[in-house]
């Protein structure tokens, strides 16, 4: 299994890295058109085929089979100004950390043939997060490079209990992949620093279940619960100490076994959607993440272990749209979301220099025939200041946001 979902992962250029996303570190969109309102209401069910992953019991309110499929872009802007350091760690701002991601997702549903039963599959990210500074910027030492991705695999069945009430449950296959790199201080501060890195990676079982009331034919409740995901990235860490004296020519590069733990917290999504007319709708989102969760990042090798505190709290998220039907072809939405921040600055780090974050979204959605609708969406990260004040170094991001750009398409046959 491990090996079939890292080839997909490199086949569908899922997201390898980027800035870290929304909800800590969860995506809340997937390419589809609720995420030209920031994914606002998408619990409560949307009209494609992505509507599995943001609930899989709103599977039951399509009919047939659909295929959806997205492809984009991240586009990151990071640049840290750094307010105070020392001679070790030099005062390099690293400069820009962003980096490009790709993005691709897809879904299939299929009714059946029932009234009761619907089924389907999704395919894609549920995280990511990447950063690469120069290698000589003053927290180097934390980090010089970092890429976090989860991808997922997730199979779905929902069950329509009433006219009005649907549930529905997905498995998920999940695929984590951790590359981090840093300086290694020497005892010597005139000598070069060593380098080192942990590769890792690991695959494991989590769940999503949901539940939909459809009130009328107007309105509509989703309440939708990913499960917590325990990660252990199995791989090495590597240190390299440049051969300038006896201890370089004797150490070299040695590398490790390492075991690195990481939980990624479950989360609830309630939405609500309200079509106001023949024209217009509101839709609206809250939800709560199991950040505090995350506890201690435990690094272990043969030799030993430690536990790095990462001291991170629960986050809270709103987003609130809007959508217009423009005539029978043009489908038009906006929105806004916004996440709390996770950890202070005193216990933030280079390595997931993670704040509060909002962002703005627009998108449109074009009928070409009765079975396919193409569209897509740009939206504007701000990811807040993310302020680091640890005892060595300290600073904020001057900037730090970036741009996602996706399109799709959905069939219906």
């Amino acid at each position: 299994m491990k090996t079939f979902l890292k080839g997909c992962t490199a086949a569908a250029a899922l997201m390898t890295a980027g800035p870290a996303a929304a909800g800590g570190l969860w995506l809340n969109e997937y390419g589809d058109f609720s995420g030209g309102r920031a994914a606002a209401g998408a619990a409560a069910g949307t009209d494609e085929a992505m509507t599995i992953a943001y609930n899989p019991a709103s599977i039951l309110r399509r009919e047939g089979s659909e295929l959806f499929v997205s492809a984009g872009a991240i586009f990151g802007n990071m640049n840290f100004d750094v307010s105070y350091s020392n001679p070790r760690n030099g005062y390099g701002d690293g400069g820009n950390a962003g980096k490009i991601a790709p993005l691709a997702s897809l879904a299939y549903i299929n009714d059946l043939g029932s009234e009761k039963w619907s089924a389907g599959v999704f395919f894609g990210g549920l995280s990511g997060a990447g950063m690469n500074y120069h290698d000589d910027w003053a927290g180097r030492y934390q980090a010089t490079e970092v890429t976090l991705s989860l991808l997922a695999l997730a199979p779905t069945l929902a069950y329509q209990i009433t006219d009005k009430w649907s549930v529905g449950v997905t498995a998920q296959a999940v695929y984590a992949d951790l590359k981090l790199y840093m300086a290694v201080p020497r005892l010597d501060p005139s000598l070069q620093d060593g380098r080192g890195n942990i590769n890792g990676d690991d695959v494991k079982p989590a769940y999503a279940i949901g539940t939909l009331y459809e009130l009328s034919d107007v309105t509509r409740f989703g309440l939708f619960y990913q499960s917590e995901i325990d990660i252990k990235f199995d791989g090495d860490l590597k240190i390299n100490i440049p051969p300038d004296n006896s201890l370089g020519d004797i150490i070299g590069t040695r590398g490790v076994s390492t075991d690195t733990e990481m939980n990624f917290a479950q989360y609830v999504r309630f939405s609500v959607h309200q079509q106001m007319d023949e024209r217009w709708s509101v839709e609206f989102t809250v939800g709560w993440d199991d950040w505090s969760s995350l506890g201690n990042v435990l690094v272990s090798t043969q030799d030993g272990a430690a536990g790095i505190p990462t001291r991170w709290e629960d986050t809270y998220h709103v987003g609130w749209g809007v959508q217009y039907k423009l005539d029978d072809d043009w489908d038009l939405t906006g929105g806004v979301a916004y996440d709390s921040n996770p950890v202070d600055s005193e216990y933030r780090n280079a390595q997931l220099p993670v704040d509060r974050q909002i962002r703005y979204a627009g998108g449109a959605r074009y009928r070409l025939s009765d079975a396919l609708t193409v569209g897509g969406y740009l939206m504007y990260m701000d990811l807040g200041s993310a302020r680091i004040t640890g005892s060595r170094f300290g600073g904020d991001f001057d900037y730090n946001d970036g741009v996602q750009v996706a399109l799709n398409a959905n069939w219906a046959f």
